[in-house]
């Protein structure tokens, strides 16, 4: 006797059933209530219902034409769009447009975060049931471009207490070889503590000229006085900031300095150094700093004479951060911010795990992540309450 067939249809498949019938009722509803819209749009216009006879009337129906129209349900297809014979354009959707802007920025976003174009792809088809292309999906990214353009050139405050200088490197094609191209960058916060990025630009980040025409932007912009500059020892750098911001003070960040420190000492010496050289920068006052510094001096120079003297050659430029409020030291004796930013822009970008084609399509992910970012408020001593935060990405 042979088995019977099992027709009942399993907990998964029902529910995949149930799941294709709700998407396609929940399809017809979105395509119904667009072409009620669509019809007010047209009657709006013309300032007439369909045959109605009225003096207002404006403009004469000329027909439909069909187009597709991707939503979050799923491809509505077919829809019918009203013609007039002067040329009805709807504000549902822009024209030409085959997908919902929600989509759109939905795509923008998981490109953005390092999702591969063929994994959005498939995310997408999952979603709605259409699959994007990978060009589809780069036509999507770049339509950032108006919008970086305009970033690049708005007018910024004239006064920043704080901003942090750095640059580094990512992988673009030149001549079909892949080469380091150099991006410098200023994050400032102005005085109701806001964090933003300045600029950025391609750059070597030892040509002092690269370094002036960024500030020279800045300046050209708006920003007339930074209260403290926060580097690494960059001299290209700290020459054109002295040009250009010949008032500022300088912080070296010290964490920096006492990589540069312990460079000078062996490798198998180095933990038991670093302790009493990091206790340095971590004293209540100056006045403890240097005292510090001083029995670090006194303890190594004759052990270690290239390593103390190291420290002592911009010792004073370390310890700039005593004289601004104790609740920013942690944020501002170090480069931590804009090196923070450096590493989500590189760690989105090398997910995608293939260089740059060009300087433009580096410069624009550099920017599609800043726009992503949520670089969150230092309250000031007297007038918001709060905390400096470390960078946060939404």
């Amino acid at each position: 006797m042979s088995p019977r067939k099992n027709h009942t249809l399993n907990k998964a498949e029902r529910q995949a059933s149930l799941h294709e019938l709700f998407q396609e009722r929940l399809r017809l509803n979105i395509r119904h209530t667009l072409i009620t819209i669509l019809e007010e749009e047209v009657n709006d216009f013309i300032q007439a219902a369909l045959y109605q006879r009225t003096p207002e009337r404006k403009d004469y129906r000329n027909g439909y034409y069909e187009r597709n129209l991707v939503t979050t349900a799923g491809e509505i297809e077919d829809l019918p769009v009203p013609r007039t014979r002067t040329g009805f354009q709807t504000e549902l959707f822009e024209r030409y447009q085959r997908r919902q802007a929600e989509l759109d920025e939905a795509i923008l976003d998981m490109f953005v975060k390092g999702v591969s174009m063929e994994q959005v792809g498939n995310i997408v088809e999952t979603l709605t049931g259409n699959q994007p292309s990978p060009s589809t999906v780069s036509r999507v990214f770049h339509t950032l471009e108006g919008e970086f353009e305009q970033w690049k050139t708005r007018s910024l405050k004239a006064h920043y207490l704080y901003a942090y200088a750095d640059g580094t490197y990512f992988t673009v094609i030149y001549d079909h070889t892949g080469c380091k191209m150099p991006i410098l960058a200023v994050i400032g916060i102005d005085e109701a503590g806001h964090r933003e990025v300045l600029a950025f630009t391609v750059g070597e980040r030892e040509n002092q000229a690269a370094w002036e025409d960024l500030l020279e932007n800045l300046k050209e912009r708006g920003v007339a006085s930074v209260d403290l500059w926060i580097t690494d020892g960059n001299k290209a750098m700290l020459n054109a900031i002295n040009l250009k911001f010949s008032t500022s003070k300088r912080q070296r960040c010290i964490k920096h300095k006492m990589k540069n420190v312990l460079g000078y000492i062996p490798e198998k010496q180095q933990d038991l150094v670093e302790p009493e050289l990091k206790a340095i920068f971590y004293r209540p006052s100056r006045e403890k700093a240097e005292q510090e510094a001083a029995a670090f001096v006194a303890k190594y120079e004759k052990v270690y004479p290239t390593a103390v003297d190291c420290l002592k050659r911009d010792l004073d430029d370390c310890l700039t951060f005593y004289g601004f409020p104790e609740k920013h030291w942690k944020y501002i004796r170090t480069s931590n911010i804009i090196e923070r930013l450096f590493g989500e822009v590189k760690k989105r970008s090398h997910k995608m795990a293939a260089a740059f084609r060009n300087e433009d399509s580096c410069m624009l992910m550099f920017y599609a992540v800043i726009r992503s970012l949520n670089l969150r408020r230092i309250s000031l001593p007297g007038k918001n309450p709060g905390t400096l935060d470390i960078l946060h990405t939404s």
